[in-house]
């Protein structure tokens, strides 16, 4: 067996509550590769970057994004050094950085422009401002490949989940509750052309806009679903959110702030405060939206295609009980457990896949397996940044 190769994962989320890092060991050769986390950490974005974020898109300027392009790839290239000298190792030890990047517009579909329609994705945090600040080869800018041979650019880890979870015995679904959900079902003894991967929806977004706006800035998320625990769901809204023509679309499909964002949550918001709907009541309806359209995605999506043994949640929405709750009354027959079960860190699970992904690049692998599955050509995902 060859030397092992050791790279670092960045993964910034739809929440743009700050960055995931982690530094694996990949072992071994694709798709049976071993890949062992070493160490992982996260850091919170300054207040007046996040602020900045969580802006609507078009009331961002060229000199916002252009500086935000270089100001997050200078905080990514800081956090990846702090978490690689934490993890006991030099920058010359590690082989790459993986940096997703904070998405700000994913338009998989087209929007017009110039009188044409246009699909368009956009991550800021320069990959080259993370090399040269860290050190270390950096591999950015995954989704514009797979969007050039026509797939959505997302969800980009599957083929991480396909190595790390597939089973001779049982079929499994890997699901990654971040701001927006999404999930990669691997039938047993799958080959990567017959796994099913997509988004469901809002995950943890539209709860922790409503947190924020009710708590007036003083949380940011509802911890444990203590707040939704105590609230009542409001029917009307629900209705109205599974109207959303997202839900229909068959899969391959991606979504994201664009269209399940703040602006979109504060209609929603206004709407059940409006019918006097409390806080507490406008929680537990956007945590019961997340559980009941991420179950609908299975049964709409996954079922028919394959068996469902085993759900495996990761990201954030792993640790809200009221919505892990919710999808175990939803599917009552499969067996559904957190990450670490399986050998996964549920916080760090898609910071490991960018290291994955980096290591793949660097190796000229296909990742786009999604995009393969549905007929479109293979894309070696990612642009490469020399220290």
């Amino acid at each position: 067996m060859g030397k092992a190769f050791i790279a670092c994962g960045i993964m910034s989320g739809t929440s743009r509550d700050g960055i995931d890092v982690a530094v694996v060991k990949i072992d071994g050769k694709f798709p049976k590769n071993k890949i062992e986390p070493l160490h992982s950490e996260s850091f919170e974005y300054p207040a007046p970057v996040r602020n900045l974020l969580m802006a609507q898109p078009e009331k961002l300027t060229a000199e916002h994004v252009a500086g935000l392009d270089f100001l997050l790839g200078r905080i990514f290239g800081e956090s990846a050094a702090r978490a690689i000298e934490n993890a006991g190792l030099s920058p010359d030890k590690v082989d790459a950085i993986g940096s997703h990047g904070q998405t700000l517009l994913h338009f998989p579909r087209g929007r017009d422009l110039a009188g044409e329609s246009v699909r368009s994705t956009l991550q800021v945090g320069s990959g080259a401002v993370v090399a040269k600040t860290a050190g270390i080869t950096t591999v950015s800018d995954f989704r514009s490949a797979d969007m050039a041979v026509g797939g959505e650019g997302a969800p980009l880890v599957p083929i991480f989940d396909y190595v790390t979870l597939r089973s001779s015995k049982h079929s499994r679904i890997a699901l990654n509750i971040g701001g927006i959900a999404n999930l990669t079902a691997i039938p047993k003894k799958a080959d990567l052309g017959e796994i099913v991967a997509f988004d469901t929806g809002p995950g943890n977004c539209m709860i922790d806009t409503a947190v924020r706006m009710g708590a007036d800035g003083n949380a940011t998320f509802d911890r444990d679903g203590a707040l939704a625990r105590l609230g009542d769901a409001d029917e009307e809204c629900m209705q109205e959110v599974l109207s959303h023509p997202y839900f229909s679309r068959k899969p391959p499909k991606t979504t994201g702030w664009e269209e399940f964002g703040e602006a979109y949550t504060c209609t929603l918001v206004s709407s059940m405060t409006d019918r006097g709907r409390s806080l507490k009541d406008v929680v537990r309806t956007l945590t019961e939206i997340a559980g009941k359209t991420i179950a609908d995605g299975i049964e709409n999506f996954v079922r028919p295609k394959m068996p469902v043994d085993e759900i495996i949640v990761t990201g954030g929405g792993s640790h809200n009980t009221m919505l892990m709750g919710s999808l175990r009354r939803r599917l009552p027959e499969v067996t559904i457990e957190v990450g670490e079960a399986y050998g996964l860190s549920s916080d760090f699970k898609e910071a490991c896949a960018f290291a994955y992904l980096a290591y793949l690049c660097l190796n000229d692998i296909p990742a786009n397996i999604v995009s393969q599955a549905a007929g479109l050509d293979p894309a070696i995902l990612g642009a490469i940044h020399n220290a």
